[in-house]
């Protein structure tokens, strides 16, 4: 009788007297904005039903999402690292910047160093509950330095070269020596 307190004298093949038998089925899931990975969903109602009759329990579903091959998520804030020329950053210069909405314009300032880190508020990934607003779009600037050059390039370069001060370069503390990863990097510059 299992505690039930009566026996079942001639049960069903199909649930040897439980009452219930087991079926899979598919179920839609709506997947909020701004889910991370781990997060989890409950669908009341839709877990194992309840013995003698009793209301079915909860499914929990546990979301995994996929890597963006661009963007890093930090809670709701995204970074990326965009490369640029020397010449955009020495200059400035109007680039393009890809947010979730779509590329947007952005100014770069004269005189950006290499590992400046921009913010742009309310770009990141949006706030799961919906009360919270959005997280912000932290965007590194990293240098590429050219490959090849042609003849005139390289002798533009001299010409910079020549008329810049000479540089004293000093080299760097041991204990700065270990390189920063981006995260580690925009940690340092926002807190």
């Amino acid at each position: 009788c299992r505690g039930s307190g009566q026996i079942v004298s001639n049960p069903c093949p199909g649930c040897r007297g439980a009452g219930r038998i087991q079926r899979e089925r598919k179920l839609t899931v709506k997947i909020p904005a701004g889910i991370a990975t781990g997060q989890r969903l409950r669908l009341t109602g839709e877990g194992e039903s309840g013995a003698a009759g009793g209301p079915a329990g909860d499914l929990y579903v546990v979301v995994h999402v996929q890597e963006h091959p661009f963007f890093q998520r930090e809670n709701n804030d995204l970074y990326c690292e965009i490369p640029l020329n020397y010449p955009t950053v020495a200059l400035g210069g109007e680039i393009t910047i890809p947010t979730l909405e779509g590329d947007e314009p952005f100014k770069i300032p004269e005189a950006t160093q290499t590992g400046q880190t921009f913010r742009l508020r309310g770009r990141g990934m949006p706030d799961v509950t919906g009360r919270g607003g959005r997280g912000d779009l932290l965007v590194t600037v990293k240098v590429l330095t050219p490959k090849k050059l042609n003849r005139e390039q390289k002798k533009l370069l001299e010409q910079l070269q020549a008329s810049l001060p000479k540089e004293k370069f000093e080299p760097t503390p041991r204990d700065e020596q270990e390189e920063k990863g981006l995260f580690d990097r925009v940690r340092d510059i926002f807190g």
